[in-house]
Order: structure tokens, then sequence, then C-alpha cells
């Protein structure tokens, strides 16, 4: 789990760049958005819904597509943004993210992944085994959860050092780019799967016609 929290991803690219474009609340509020939409998968995967949506002809694709056009809208955002202010350590953009806004971007960004509740569902479950009791489950999320605002908040720590954020400040409109760019080829890819989803799943619709 630590190894896919840390790989990159939407979560990733989004958590490091509202760590180091914005004061430390702004990357804590954005690690709670994260952890939040991961309950809402675990609850999926616990409740056996996430098979159903992977099977589904209408809900996987909708969510790729949603998931997609999230990503590509918060990427394009990302390269028009504008750093103000000059270079000098400590200045942040014009307009500083708001605990709400972190954290809604954290947390429609992981809800929007459909691949984070097919991943949560092949680990999570083949971790627990068939039949897990509720206690084990509890146990499951427990560690999931904590060790997703443990780890990535003491990332956001990490980030906060003002030799680090020097360097952002420097860099901060082509690492703007950098990110957006990212957020948009993720957002891409998840696009391309949904509309082949929804071809794959029209296409025995149509043979049976």
């Amino acid at each position: 789990m630590l190894a896919a929290q840390f790989s990159p991803g939407p979560d990733m690219l989004l958590l490091i760049r509202n760590a180091l474009a914005h004061p430390q609340r702004a990357g804590l509020w954005t690690v709670v958005g994260i952890a939040a939409g991961l309950s809402v998968h675990l609850a999926v995967v616990f409740t056996g819904l996430a098979l159903a949506v992977k099977e589904s002809r209408v809900l996987f694709p909708a969510l790729l597509l949603m998931g997609g056009a999230w990503l590509g809208w918060l990427g394009v955002g990302l390269m028009r943004t504008r750093p103000g202010g000059g270079a000098a350590e400590g200045v942040e953009e014009r307009q500083p993210l708001g605990d709400g806004a972190a954290f809604c971007q954290g947390l429609f960004t992981n809800l929007t992944n459909a691949k984070a509740v097919l991943f949560l569902a092949t680990v999570v479950l083949s971790w627990l085994g068939p039949n897990p009791g509720l206690g084990r489950q509890a146990a499951a999320a427990g560690i999931i959860l904590g060790q997703a605002l443990l780890f990535w908040s003491l990332f956001v720590l990490a980030l906060q050092h003002p030799g680090v954020r020097r360097r952002w400040h420097r860099s901060a409109r082509p690492l703007h780019v950098v990110f957006g760019v990212g957020l948009c080829l993720l957002g891409l890819s998840a696009l391309g799967d949904g509309i082949h989803a929804l071809m794959a799943g029209a296409a025995p619709s149509a043979q049976g016609k």
C-alpha cells in the first residue's frame, strides 16, 4: 500500500503541487481529502460494490470519463496558474488555496480515480481472504487510512523545508506546466479507457439486435 501510495499518479501529483505552491495547511487538507476519498473506495470494496461497478456497462465507463474530465480540467488550471510575487522564499500565489478547496481537490481527485477502487479491491480482498469479519475489515481500513494520513502528512511537512521551497519558487512556472501536463495525460488515459469500456459494453447489445 505504501509503494502504491507514493507511485506516480493523480493523487501524488496534486499533493506535491499543493504542498509546494501553497502554505502547509493546504497540503495537509489535500491529504485529508485524499484519505476521505480512500474511505469511500474502501466502503465500496467492503460492501461488494467494486465488482458490480467494474462489470457495469454504464457506471465504470462513466466513472472513467468523469475522472478523465476532472483531471484534464485540473491540469489545464495548473498550466494557466501564474505564480506571483517573485522568487523570494515564502512567497505564495496571489490567491492561496483555502482549506475547503484543498480538501475538495484531494477528495474529487481520489474519488474519480476508477483504477484506485480496482487496486484496492484486488489487494485488500486478497489480503483479507474469503468472508472476513467486521473486525478484520475495520483493522484493514484503519491500517490503510492510518498509513495514508501519516506518511502523506510527513511528506507534506518534508516539502515545507526552506531549501525545497526556495527551489520551487525559482522554477514554479515550468513546474506548474509539468504537473499540469502530467494530470492532462492521466486524464486523457482515463478518457481513452472510458471510451473503450463504453464501446465494449455497447458492442454486445448491438450484436444482440
